[in-house]
């Protein structure tokens, strides 16, 4: 897992899909959960969140359904950020550990969960641990992203829209010629003219094919900034090089999100996967709201 989680988890973010740092999933993920979360309260033991970001399943758990009877430990590939009221006694959080090899007897834990980032790991592995690490009768439940959900298709449209910006010849290269030329000189001419209208194409062009998207990736906030003749061009050049990070680093996580992204083929092999790992009763269910598809639920119970 590259560094750029990292550096977005330590931002305060709650979810690995969007740029928010509101409190939680909230909805019919949110329900799903907290009756899940009112049987393991009742078994006590220990509950391990993989891929767990900033904790927001554990926050859904302990704050919001005030279930605080199990230890939970969230495990992360990345180094976290984790909020004051995740700060209790009964909360713990390994950062930079694999979930792929997980630091746990065999048999030692309740119940595994996942939201939104078993997938991003290597199953085979993962679910090997899961089925070592989990004591007979233990409950596995991991919602994971859909190829066709209303959150990834949006995103699939954004990362396509950084690619269209990080390509040779693109508005965010011809916008960086435009503000040159405009600080080397200050009086109309052909030439600046020109690299306007180019602008003004390029840009009207990836408006009417992807706005929204184009809006996402704060490209026309960053616009209308360098183009302000009162901000510096020593300052413009410092909010380039920020943006062009920002515009590296989403695109990495959007990539990883969508590779990670699993259609209804690749359900079907996740199951046999679990009941070649010695899982029962094991239940496949979409979450949707009324946008659309959100995810997949897969449950699961270690054999005794």
């Amino acid at each position: 897992m590259n560094s750029y989680w990292s550096e977005y988890w330590q931002q305060g973010h709650v979810n690995s899909f969007a740029d928010s740092t509101s409190r939680n999933y909230e909805g019919e993920l949110a329900e799903q959960w907290l009756t899940f979360f009112t049987e393991t309260n009742v078994h006590g033991g220990k509950v391990i969140d993989l891929a767990t970001g900033n904790g927001a399943l554990i926050d859904l758990a302990v704050n919001v359904g005030n279930y605080r009877k199990p230890e939970y430990i969230g495990v992360d590939y990345a180094t976290l950020n984790i909020g004051d009221n995740l700060n209790h006694p009964n909360i713990t959080f390994l950062q930079e550990q694999n979930i792929e090899s997980l630091p746990f007897a065999d048999n030692e834990v309740t119940a595994v969960v996942s939201q939104f980032g078993i997938e991003y790991s290597d199953l085979n592995l993962t679910l090997n641990e899961v089925s070592r690490v989990l004591r007979p009768g233990g409950k596995f439940r991991v919602v994971v992203h859909r190829k066709e959900s209303v959150i990834v298709e949006p995103n699939f449209q954004i990362l396509t829209v950084i690619q269209r910006l990080q390509e040779k010849g693109s508005p965010l290269e011809v916008l960086k010629r435009l503000v040159t030329a405009l600080n080397e000189s200050s009086k109309p001419s052909q030439s600046k003219e020109a690299i306007r209208l180019e602008l003004n194409e390029k840009v009207g062009k990836l408006v009417n094919e992807h706005k929204q998207a184009l809006y996402d990736t704060n490209f026309p906030t960053l616009l209308k900034t360098v183009l302000n003749p009162k901000v510096s061009f020593s300052q413009k050049n410092v909010i380039f090089e920020e943006f062009d990070k920002e515009l590296e680093s989403h695109g990495v996580r959007l990539s990883d999100l969508i590779n990670a992204a699993r259609d209804a083929e690749e359900i079907t092999l996740l199951e046999s996967k679990l009941k070649c790992n010695d899982f029962i009763d094991i239940c496949v269910s979409d979450v949707a709201d009324k946008k659309g598809l959100i995810g997949t639920t897969i449950s699961a119970t270690k054999s005794k």
